[in-house]
């Protein structure tokens, strides 16, 4: 309880006042300069060079560009055509395609806006006049042409909605679990459990799937209301869904053997799920991006399995992956699982001794 009372609140304070920031930077750029050109260059350098957008990939064509952004590989592309130079230098109006994830709608909004705002300050965008030599920004030479992928009207509720669900599994499982077999413990039932001649996985899992049916059971309403009741698409594989949340249901499982291991009392097992749960959903992806996070917080991360579960579900609900898109994240979810379940059960089967 010493933990959860003093060390807890510094530690969420700590995640809360570094990694959480509303300002979009770090952007993943995928850029196809098919142009080659001192014009395009410097177009690119634009962008990347105030810290706002970071360049991961430069490709040979569109279609590579819209590969990075279906796997996560980049939020904003930029196809810039053959004939860009010759147009400037001939002023004609060129036109660049902005290509936009809209998977995440916050981000893809304010990086959109900044990469207009950038694109356009610069100094060939805008052409002379016959009568003057200044410069009038409404008469553009370059066109801008965003296009928003896999949720072109950017709608709030189709990029929230699988957060939704991996945080009501994660709060329902974690917290049921921690405190359910916190409750037998408290009760004395659990040593008899202990030396009956069952072994200790046949006990954990007697004592878990109950609640992993629970979970699955509420992801299936969840997934339902969202698709039926909010209108979310879910163009993706079935399977594949079915087969992440099942994953995470576990890990979660896992997780909440941990806390019941190290927990006196169901209040100290509800204390210490709500400190792992607060923490976990800030490093999660779901309200702020990861890539503006410090990097050291960064790293931390990818010891965070709800991260994992939302980009998967969001992969596959809105962007229509199967299961090969997602195989990294179920290689993740598959080692936290089987780390987090033997451990808890490791360790629960200690702390009765």
């Amino acid at each position: 309880m010493l933990f959860v009372i003093f060390v807890a609140p510094v530690v969420q304070i700590f995640i809360f006042g570094v990694a959480v920031t509303n300002e979009v930077r770090n952007v993943s750029l995928s850029v196809a300069d098919l142009s080659h050109s001192s014009y395009s260059r410097r177009l690119v350098s634009s962008l990347t060079r105030g810290g706002y957008f970071r360049l991961e990939h430069e490709n040979s064509g569109g279609d590579e560009v819209q590969k990075d952004l279906l796997l996560n590989r980049a939020v904003i592309g930029l196809v810039i055509p053959p004939d860009f130079a010759s147009q400037i230098e001939g002023n004609r109006q060129a036109t660049v395609q902005i290509l936009v994830d809209g998977s995440d709608g916050n981000s893809a909004n304010i990086a959109t806006g900044y990469a207009l705002r950038i694109l356009s300050s610069l100094d060939f965008y805008v052409r002379p006049t016959f009568f003057s030599t200044s410069r009038i920004p409404a008469e553009g030479l370059v066109d801008f042409h965003p296009r928003v992928f896999y949720n072109p009207a950017v709608e709030s509720r189709f990029y929230l909605m699988p957060g939704i669900i991996t945080m009501v599994l994660t709060v329902l499982i974690l917290l049921l679990t921690a405190m359910g077999i916190t409750k037998e413990k408290e009760s004395g039932s659990f040593e008899h459990l202990v030396v009956s001649p069952i072994s200790g996985m046949q006990l954990m899992l007697g004592k878990t799937l109950p609640f992993a049916l629970v979970g699955f059971f509420d992801a299936c309403i969840v997934i339902t209301l969202a698709v039926f009741g909010f209108g979310v698409p879910l163009t993706g594989s079935l399977p594949a869904l079915i087969l992440i949340n099942v994953l995470y249901i576990f890990a979660m499982l896992g997780l909440g053997l941990l806390v019941s291991s190290i927990s006196a009392s169901q209040q100290q097992a509800m204390l210490s799920a709500f400190a792992i749960i607060f923490p976990a959903v800030i490093l999660s992806d779901f309200f702020f991006p990861v890539s503006n996070m410090p990097v050291f917080i960064q790293w931390i991360t990818y010891l965070n399995p709800m991260k994992y579960s939302l980009q998967a579900q969001r992969i596959i609900f809105l962007k229509g992956a199967g299961l090969g898109a997602v195989a990294n994240q179920i290689a993740v979810l598959a080692g936290f699982a089987v780390a987090f379940y033997g451990l808890g059960t490791l360790q629960f089967r200690r702390s009765l001794h």
